[in-house]
């Protein structure tokens, strides 16, 4: 046994090599005599010598250690292999979960000597973008492929879809979301995984609970349309691959060509089993109920002369309501050798399927993927009998017992549901967990554009149920046991907008998705906002510089009419038009009044864009109010806080340039207010900054803003304007002191070299009747005391003073 290569002599190194290394793991209480070193044996003869000598001079105690040492490592070994195969065999379900893709198998899967391919089905031009080919939905674990890495291209294609389904939604004014699932199965099928492809098809599918008369508010009703819409996907689709597979004169002949070459149902035969055609009934029963064929089911029975499970069968579609005291009765008539649960495990699947019984039990033994298990526990619910549905004396699995058990009992990581994503949303959306579905994609970055797009599919169904509020989690599951209820609700605003925010927020060439997006939304209520279309439009689009894009702006056109130039104001429609193209003038306008009201109520920090809006909707009274009273904050800041560097944004001085030309059409006693208030900054802009004083101090007298003289009639305008809103109220004593330190500095300082010789004649002109001036000005603000504080009142008469001293030294001087 060491022989390492044929020789005639040995290797008596390596011997000694293996000696020793036997006796370095021993306990340090034994010893072992040291081997050495032999000249080099050249015959068998020699080696047997020895070996006897090895033996003899062996420590017996140290052989025996050793050998108790393997021994109980052996032993371990065995019962760790043991209990190893118990757990596999107690996890089976969860095996079979994680063994194969969601989709049903390959029948390959049910046939170990099929030689189909289905790589072969996955690549079948045949297949119809727009309908669905049952075979391509039969594929084996070796065929499954891993999530798109790119969506860039995928998220633009549905991008695409979503805009023309608003524009076809717009022009019609209806969209019930069939043409949008259509599209989107197109882009799995061009541009992704088979897989996605299978997704989109069972969400297809699942929205057709709405023909089964589903309710959500009403249990059983959503319960039944579920279940039998479920049944009716795994259930045709089982048929359908056995009949493209053995290709037989009848059902039941692919039927029974499919148990017969299928080794793992043959094994499972049992001595006891009645016998049809040469095949255990059991499994042709269980393979029929299967596939959906009731009537080949109840000849099957017949044929095996099995009475009581016919009347299992009549029962399990009986309308009429079961008791628990017949129930006992049913049981305790099928507790015989034939009928029992111990067996053949077909028979005992097909007995609990039918008696709705051993809810818990996973039937794993019959089990060759996961849709046997999907359609086992869906058959076990109640969808015939309403009375025995709200008997709480019964113990029933029901839909939201089974969507429990997926989401919470086994959980993500026993579907290893992040490495197979739509795997595990195909399983949540054939139990009815829309919501779920669509929450769990969105947590892993590259299904995001699956999970909003299968959420807007969702709410056009009304298959949705959602949140009260933008500021709730993400999904709330709330369920009451007793009443066997979950309410499941999706915060589908605040998903859409978590995607916007992640792609389109502040890109100009995406912000026509971006409301395409928003308009999803439109039939959410909003309590602000009146929907969360309109509230995402304002959260969203908050960029002054960007809004035009979205809501259109007024631009200044030169037109030639006789040889002159006049300036005339047009409107250059933005995104916002598009996509109400077919509204009018007038509704749209609408549309921008209330978006801009909203904003006023709600959103005081964006003033401005509400102004823009009410100017876009021709609403020009609204527009100026809120313009003057950002310029009068922002006057404020100014000349309160000494750090503020604020400056108006370009829209203030473009809205003046555009008020001038509708000036020459209609004198609007607000528009004048405006462009004073705009003057009114320019002065404090000069005050506050160094060495400005002598321009600050110019502005203010042409602007004739306060009174000068004895006759106050001519500044009645100016007492109006500041009393006119609360802004220009705080603004008044403010601006008097502000009037006051300048004329005091024009007293204190000569003629500064930076004016023009124009403005050095001005300032010279005013400059001699500063001092009277600032007297006058200081006796208009104490006849206006009430708008003023004390400390305000005694830092005028201090101006005053300084301004008296500066006076009476020039006059000296003269």
């Amino acid at each position: 046994m060491f022989l390492s290569t044929p020789s005639t002599s040995f290797n008596l190194t390596s011997i000694e090599k293996k000696l020793a290394a036997i006796e370095a793991t021993s306990a340090s209480s034994y010893t072992v005599k040291p081997t050495t070193r032999l000249p080099k044996v050249n015959n068998e003869a020699e080696l047997d010598a020895y070996l006897k000598s090895e033996r003899a001079n062996f420590n017996d105690e140290q052989f025996e250690y050793l050998t108790q040492q393997s021994l109980t490592q052996a032993d371990t070994d065995y019962w760790e292999e043991i209990f190893s195969d118990s757990l596999k065999r107690r996890r089976n379900l969860i095996n079979c979960l994680l063994a194969d893709d969601l989709r049903p198998r390959s029948i390959s899967s049910y046939d170990s000597t099929s030689t189909i391919k289905t790589s072969q089905i996955l690549n079948d031009s045949t297949t119809s973008p727009t309908g669905y080919d049952f075979k391509s939905d039969w594929t084996s674990q070796q065929n499954q492929s891993s999530i798109f890495a790119d969506l860039s291209l995928v998220e633009q294609q549905y991008a695409q879809t979503l805009i023309k389904y608003n524009q076809t939604r717009t022009s019609s004014g209806t969209g019930d979301g069939d043409q949008l699932i259509l599209q989107y199965k197109h882009i799995a099928k061009t541009y992704e995984t088979q897989v996605v492809y299978d997704m989109w098809h069972a969400a297809e599918w699942m929205s057709g609970v709405l023909d089964y008369d589903y309710r959500k508010s009403d249990l059983f009703h959503a319960q039944r349309a579920i279940v039998l819409c479920a049944r009716d996907y795994l259930e045709r689709s089982f048929r359908q691959a056995l009949e493209i597979t053995y290709n037989d004169i009848d059902f039941y002949g692919c039927l029974l060509s499919f148990i017969t070459s299928n080794e793992k149902i043959s094994r499972l035969q049992s001595v006891d089993d009645r016998l049809v055609d040469g095949v255990s009934a059991w499994p042709l029963i269980f393979y029929a109920l299967r596939a959906g064929d009731i009537n080949l089911a109840f000849n099957i029975i017949h044929k095996a002369n099995l009475p009581h499970v016919q009347a299992l069968l009549e029962t399990y579609l009986s309308k009429e309501q079961t008791t628990t005291t017949t129930t006992t009765n049913k049981s305790s008539n099928i507790r015989n050798i034939e009928y029992s649960l111990v067996g053949n495990p077909y028979k005992r699947a097909v007995i609990c399927i039918l008696d709705r019984t051993n809810l818990v039990d996973a039937h794993e033994d019959v089990l060759l993927c996961i849709e046997d298990f999907l359609w086992i526990k869906l058959a076990q619910i109640q969808t015939i009998n309403e009375t025995a549905f709200h008997d709480r004396t019964n113990v029933q699995l029901t839909i939201p017992r089974l969507q429990r058990w997926i989401l919470r009992d086994l959980g993500e990581e026993y579907f290893k549901a992040y490495e197979q994503p739509f795997r595990y949303a195909r399983i949540l959306l054939l139990c009815g967990a829309f919501e779920s579905a669509c929450e769990f994609l969105f947590k892993i970055s590259l299904t995001k554009v699956h999970s909003i797009h299968l959420s807007i599919y969702f709410n056009e169904k009304y298959l949705l149920g959602l949140t009260s509020s933008i500021d709730e989690c993400m999904i709330m599951i709330a369920g009451n046991s007793q009443q066997n209820k979950t309410n499941t609700a999706l915060n589908l605003p605040k998903l859409i907008e978590t995607y916007l925010k992640e792609k389109f927020i502040h890109n100009q060439n995406r912000y026509w998705e971006l409301i395409n997006y928003a308009y999803a939304l439109i039939n959410i209520e909003h309590s602000e906002a009146e929907n969360e279309f309109r509230r995402l439009l304002i959260d969203l689009t908050t960029n002054l510089d960007d809004i035009h894009i979205v809501y259109g702006k007024w631009i200044i056109v030169i037109d030639n009419d006789g040889g002159e130039e006049n300036r005339i104001l047009k409107l250059e429609r933005g995104l916002l038009h598009e996509l109400f193209s077919h509204l009018d003038d007038s509704d749209i306008d609408d549309v921008l009044i209330g978006l801009a009201t909203t904003i006023e109520e709600h959103h005081r920090s964006r003033l401005l864009v509400a102004s823009a809006l009410f100017e876009l909707a021709h609403d020009y009274s609204s527009c100026i109010r809120l313009a003057s009273e950002y310029i009068a904050q922002l006057i404020l800041d100014r000349l309160l806080i000494s750090s503020s560097t604020l400056s108006p944004f370009p829209f203030i001085y473009e809205l003046a340039q555009r008020l001038q030309i509708l000036s020459k059409i209609k004198h609007d006693d607000n528009q004048q207010n405006y462009f004073l208030l705009l003057d009114i900054y320019a002065f404090v802009d000069y005050y506050l900054r160094v060495e400005q004083h002598e321009r600050a101090f110019l502005v203010l007298r042409q602007l004739k803003l306060f009174p000068y003289g004895k006759d106050y009639n001519d500044d009645e305008q100016a007492r109006q304007l500041f009393a006119s809103n609360k802004w220009l109220q705080q603004l008044f004593p403010h601006l008097c002191l502000a009037a006051l330190r300048t004329h005091l500095l024009v007293i204190q300082h000569g003629t500064s070299s930076n004016l023009t010789e124009e403005e050095k004649h001005q300032y010279e002109f005013y400059r001699h009747t500063a001092s009277i001036d600032l007297t006058h000005l200081a006796e208009f603000a104490h006849m206006q005391s009430q708008s003023f504080t004390r400390t305000q009142l005694r830092s005028i008469d201090r101006l005053c003073e300084q301004a008296n001293q500066y006076y009476d030294q020039d006059m000296s001087f003269h």
